[in-house]
């Protein structure tokens, strides 16, 4: 139903990495807005509260900003909102550039007064300019995601004010600005300045610059990969509640990659990812569960809950995971419409492999009628967009004309394009098709001077050359012969060699060897290959090669009883000259043999064998001694 669990490469990491940090952050309220910023240096957040109240009240406006900030987001004070912004006003009133700031902010997010980006924007300059570091980090943000009144991006502009605001010291400001130097935003790509920087923000509690720089470590970004230092980074970035980096941390247990592998951790952590609304670990959670990875054994019911939330999600490998689900009964009952339908929902969201399955349903009729012409168009669907398996499926289809025309010639060159790509199955196609087509030109030749008959031997050897055995047996034959081609023996026997495993192969190699052919007469090596193919293939006439070379002494020591053996099962099967050996075997053992030696004469005799006749003649009128 699925393939085999594997770990995600360094390189698929990282793009899922660039996926993570390059989305535009969604507010999700005024907590979760503050939990993405950071603390900036100047809101003297080392105070104790007493104290801090106690500066507010006596109308310090640092003091009323930090205050403020305080209260918006529950930092040792109760969260009010309404204490939040008159502190602020404060602040602001007595124009303090931070209280401007958290003023803004406040705007900007609705927090304690109807939302207003405009003066937001206005706020977050006037306080930029006399350089607060969260105006500034605020000013480069809304730049560079483009939301709010700034909703044009300009990249060069948040650099201009996320450096002043980074080189402060402010950690969210220095995430963002790395992000500026790993993708060459509005600044030349300067990778080691990014992972400095997430250095930088991470050590100021930013939990995505710990994933960001995890990642960086992780894929040998700048520097040698150290995924242990990695594991680090995405321990703290997942405590911060960053979902992808709760998802790598899957990856890397599941496979023990900078850890020890541990299948069960692996799990923990795909779950708390894909409950975190990560597609990647939801699929992935479906693959632990259709394997059984981990102690809590296969699940395919639950499996395919999870592919179906991760395909609700968008994962369009989910897609086709459903789609076998449905098609095969697994973790549900099965449906080979809804199979049909999954598949195609994958291959037009962009799975090259989901058109070779859905073609595959429409060679075979599964979900619907048998339509030849539609899985060709399918399977071609597949090649087109870089899919090896479909390449070779719809290499097959124009070599045998499936739902069109032959084309040979296109057809080949596709099956080689997927064996070229390491699709092995293709190697298969193309050897039956060269083999299949050297024989039906041997077969239509009408003598040995047609010219079809040195195509065919071209077949055969495009067919042998790539390991087809009857091909390469075929082709010695044709160099044995001289059928198609020159004489060639010794080519022949190297053919010969190579379809050793066919039965005939082996007994034409005995003979080769025991006659000379092509080679010095070998009858020890003639003798090994006629046994090999009497005990591997009970061969009746490798049998009788046997018993003949035991009874004569010919390329093994004479072993006259081990001879008759061999000798009565190859007669037992109908072998002539096996019967005819037989009868003289025992003829010359005189009387004894005389009634045995006259059955396997007679059945030689029988079979055609003149020979046989003749000396059942010459016994009969007394010209022979026995």
């Amino acid at each position: 139903m699925t393939q085999p669990l594997t770990p995600l490469a360094p390189a698929t990491l990282i793009g899922l990495f660039r996926s993570a940090i390059d989305a535009p952050l969604v507010e999700r309220g005024a907590v979760r807005g503050l939990e993405l910023l950071g603390r900036p240096q100047d809101f003297w957040s080392s105070l104790a509260v007493a104290e801090l109240q106690r500066m507010a009240a006596g109308g310090n406006g640092n003091a009323q900003a930090e205050l403020a900030w305080r209260h918006a987001h529950g930092d040792r004070v109760a969260r009010k909102p309404a204490a939040a912004l008159r502190w602020a006003l404060r602040s602001a009133e007595a124009d303090c550039p931070a209280g401007l700031a958290v003023l803004g902010w406040l705007l900007q997010h609705g927090c304690g007064l109807p939302r207003d980006e405009v003066e937001a924007l206005r706020l977050f300059s006037l306080s930029a300019s006399r350089g607060v570091p969260l105006a500034q980090y605020w000013m480069g943000r809304l730049r560079y995601f483009g939301v709010g009144e700034a909703a044009t991006q300009d990249y060069p502009l948040a650099v201009r004010w996320l450096q002043p605001a980074a080189a402060q010291g402010h950690a969210a400001a220095a995430d963002l600005l790395a992000r500026c130097y790993f993708f060459g935003r509005g600044i030349a790509l300067d990778r080691a300045a990014a992972c400095l920087l997430w250095r930088q923000a991470a050590a100021g509690g930013v939990a995505s610059a710990s994933y960001s720089l995890g990642m960086c470590l992780y894929g040998g970004v700048e520097a040698v990969a150290d995924p242990k230092a990695a594991i680090t980074h995405f321990r703290a970035a997942a405590d911060g509640g960053v979902v992808a980096a709760m998802f790598v941390l899957g990856q890397c247990a599941t496979f023990g990659v900078g850890m020890a592998r541990d299948p069960d951790a692996g799990l923990r952590w795909y779950r708390r990812a894909a409950e975190g609304g990560s597609r990647e670990a939801e699929f992935e959670l479906g693959e632990c569960l259709a394997y059984g990875v981990g102690d809590g054994g296969r699940d395919l019911v639950a499996a395919l809950r999870w592919w179906r939330s991760a395909a609700a999600n968008g994962h369009v490998r989910a897609h086709l995971k459903i789609g076998h689900a449905c098609r095969w009964g697994d973790g549900t009952a099965e449906d080979k419409q809804a199979a049909l339908a999954w598949y195609r929902r994958a291959a037009e969201l962009g799975d090259a492999s989901a058109w070779v399955w859905l073609g595959e349903c429409h060679e075979r009729g599964e979900g619907g009628e048998v339509d030849p012409a539609a899985a060709r168009d399918a399977y071609a669907r597949a090649a087109a967009g870089g899919d090896v398996h479909g390449m070779a499926e719809h290499g097959r289809c124009l070599l045998y004309g499936v739902g069109g025309a032959v084309m040979p010639e296109q057809g080949e060159a596709l099956l080689l394009a997927a064996l070229g790509a390491g699709w092995q199955q293709a190697r298969g196609e193309l050897e039956r098709h060269w083999f299949g087509r050297g024989m039906a030109l041997l077969r239509a030749a009408h003598d040995a001077d047609d010219p079809a008959l040195s195509e065919a031997v071209a077949c055969l050897r495009r067919a042998a050359t790539s390991g087809h055995r009857r091909a390469a047996f075929m082709l010695g034959e044709c160099l044995r012969h001289g059928t198609g081609t020159a004489i060639d023996r010794i080519e022949a026997l190297a053919w010969l060699r190579r379809a050793a495993a066919l039965p005939d192969a082996k007994v034409i190699l005995g003979d080769l060897y025991y006659f000379g052919q092509g080679v010095p007469r070998n009858a020890i090596e003639a003798f090994h290959w006629y046994r090999r193919a009497a005990a591997e293939h009970q061969d009746a006439y490798a049998m009788y090669s046997c018993g003949y070379c035991l009874l004569h002494g010919e390329g093994v020591g004479r072993d006259v009883g081990a001879a008759l053996r061999w000798l009565r099962r190859a007669a037992q099967q109908g072998e002539t000259d096996a019967c005819h050996e037989l009868g003289l075997a025992y003829l010359r053992q005189g009387r004894s043999g005389r009634r045995l030696a006259r059955r396997w004469l007679r059945a030689a005799a029988d079979l055609g064998h003149a020979g046989a006749r003749r000396i059942l003649d010459e016994v009969a009128s007394g010209l022979h001694p026995a």
